[in-house]
């Protein structure tokens, strides 16, 4: 576990590192509206003197991460005294994502921010949004195309490596250890997938077991997996689940087996689900990457874009945080958990 004095550190490094991002991008910070003396210049308009309506197109509408970045998203655009529209698809798949972003284009927003289900098939919708005059910035997880003006996310090989980090602490003994990724392609979760194996780079003590891929991003899916790898693999020691689904089925298979504190388990993001099963020992530790902050810097960040700023950096990188039971009553900790 994170000692008080390695708890207190990796806050302030992470405070600093944050402070950075906001200083460029605009005021606010976690848990908190943006200061909308920062981004408006009076009750409805930006510092321009122009109004704007900003739409935000989440992976889907069904997981905790995203309904965080949503409120942060929704609560900066209202102090900065924009209109703000989201939308976004029932369920994360590209084939539904990619209709929802079409029909936002038909609204003719001033911009769209969007967290891409898939880095290749989006690649092509977003520059075709581009293209009609609608500048798009990216969040979470990225497309490959060059035309966006920023992109904004928890650095995902970092909390990987850091989720690495923290199993090794939590079966310090070796054995067997695995991944639960969804599906290739989702640059977010590959990344992840990298920074875990980076974890365990060069430990002779630990056997890095083929990824496990729920591929319907379905807690059910990710138990029966698990739940397989558990009875295959009699010295599996840790799990790494790369996101709330995931980290939910594989809580849940472990509880289930009865290994509940006998496999150490790092969940992705730090849904209520999560944080309660962090609580009864399903889950060891936490990844959060303070989506509600993601959602403030989006907003912050396009009405500067719209107001003619173009030295926005492309690329701005957050930290994630590690939540464990030691620190999770800490109020910095607290601000990281999503609503």
């Amino acid at each position: 576990m994170m000692n008080s004095t390695t708890l207190r550190t990796s806050l302030v490094a992470a405070a600093a590192s944050l402070a950075l991002v906001l200083s460029a991008c605009s005021s606010g910070h976690s848990g908190d509206p943006p200061n909308p003396g920062a981004a408006t210049g009076g009750a409805g308009t930006s510092a321009s003197g122009k109004h704007h309506t900003i739409a935000f197109v989440p992976g889907c509408t069904c997981d905790p991460y995203y309904s965080t970045e949503t409120a942060g998203f929704q609560a900066a655009a209202k102090a900065a005294g924009a209109t703000a529209i989201v939308q976004g698809p029932a369920n994360f798949q590209a084939s539904e994502q990619i209709p929802v972003l079409q029909a936002v284009v038909q609204k003719k927003p001033d911009a769209i921010v969007i967290d891409p289900t898939d880095a290749t098939a989006l690649a092509a919708p977003i520059e075709a949004a581009i293209a009609r005059g609608i500048p798009v910035m990216t969040t979470g997880n990225n497309a490959r195309t060059d035309k966006i003006f920023t992109a904004i996310a928890a650095g995902s090989v970092k909390g990987g490596r850091l989720g690495g980090q923290e199993l090794i602490k939590q079966a310090p003994q070796g054995g067997d250890v695995v991944f639960v990724h969804i599906k290739p392609g989702i640059t977010s979760i590959d990344d992840r997938d990298k920074g875990f194996k980076q974890a365990f780079g060069g430990q002779t003590a630990y056997n890095v077991l083929p990824e496990l891929y729920a591929s319907q991003d379905s807690a059910t899916q990710a138990a029966g997996l698990v739940q397989a790898a558990i009875s295959a693999h009699p010295r599996l020691v840790a799990i790494f689940a790369s996101n709330v689904i995931t980290a939910e089925g594989a809580a849940n298979a472990v509880r289930a087996a009865g290994k509940a504190g006998r496999i150490a388990v790092v969940g992705y993001d730090a849904s209520a689900q999560e944080v309660t099963h962090l609580r009864a020992g399903n889950l060891t530790a936490l990844v959060s990457q303070n989506p509600y902050t993601i959602g403030q810097l989006a907003v912050q960040n396009t009405v500067k874009y719209l107001d003619g700023d173009r030295s926005i950096p492309k690329d701005q990188p957050l930290d994630p945080v590690i939540v464990t039971k030691d620190n999770l009553n800490d109020p910095a900790i607290q601000n990281t958990l999503y609503k």
